[in-house]
Formats: C-alpha cells, sequence, structure tokens
C-alpha cells in the first residue's frame, strides 16, 4: 500500500475493516507493507499555500499545487489542495482527510486483526522511527 493511502481510513472501524480483508487474501507468514506519515512530524503544518509545489503532469502541462489546513480534529487532518496553472488560474479545488495513525494505534489494530510487526522504519534508508523522523514503514506478516 503506497502513496499514504492507508491514512486515508479515517476510522479504527475502516481500518480494521481493511487490515480483516489484507489478512484473509495474504497466506500464512505472507507480508503487508505500508507506509504513513508520522504525527509528531507534524507534517500539516508545511502544507500552506506559502509552500506551493510545482509540478509537471502526465501531460506534459506546468501546475501548481498547495495545501490549506482546515482541521485538525485528535488525529484526523482535513485540508484543501488547489491544483493551478502557473498563472494562478484555480483547475481543480479538492477536500480531504487524512489520519495521522501513532506506532501504538498501528500495533494495536494489526495485532488484534492477526499480523505480527516484522520490522518498522522511520525513513526510506531504513532508519529507525524516532520522534523526528517522517515516515513510519511497517511491515507486518500474517500470523
Amino acid at each position: 500500500m503506497a502513496s499514504h493511502a492507508f491514512q486515508c481510513l479515517l476510522t479504527d472501524r475502516d481500518l480494521r475493516a481493511s487490515l480483516v480483508a489484507i489478512h484473509a487474501a495474504l497466506r500464512p507468514g505472507a507480508h503487508f507493507a505500508f507506509e504513513t506519515r508520522h504525527p509528531q512530524a507534524r507534517a500539516w503544518e508545511n502544507w500552506t499555500p506559502s509552500n506551493a509545489t510545482d509540478i509537471t503532469d502526465t501531460y506534459g502541462r506546468a501546475l501548481r499545487v498547495w495545501h490549506e489546513i482546515d482541521s485538525v480534529t485528535d488525529d484526523v487532518v482535513t485540508f484543501t489542495e488547489t491544483t493551478a496553472a502557473p498563472d494562478g488560474a484555480v483547475l481543480r479545488v479538492d477536500r480531504t482527510s487524512l489520519r495521522f495513525y501513532d506506532v501504538t494505534t498501528l500495533v494495536a489494530l494489526l495485532v488484534e486483526t492477526g499480523f505480527e510487526v516484522e520490522t518498522r522504519f522511520g525513513d526510506w534508508n531504513r532508519g529507525p522511527v524516532t520522534g523526528t523522523s517522517q515516515e513510519i514503514i511497517t511491515i507486518a506478516r500474517r500470523t
């Protein structure tokens, strides 16, 4: 599961149902890997229009993308993502929410649904999860 898609599962119920389905699809001993942003890094605090990103889409068009936080309630961050042309003409506005799972919650839900955490990293170089890690990369094994 890539691109922080895991964070789109906003409730314990949604996450539990997904983990049960993933568990059922895997053979015993198989692995499930996913990443989520580490809540202690508070990434959303940098999601502001002044931190807009210039990208090129799959059609070769130059675009500018920025985020604005609408609310932070417990571990759920709701925000607006605006995509615009380089001249500032708004092309699309999307509103979404992401849940920032902490390590304790992740482990508890994984164990409850029949997984064992095999390893966890705090970055893509296999560094440890620390208070300053941007990511929580988890590799869990179906028991």
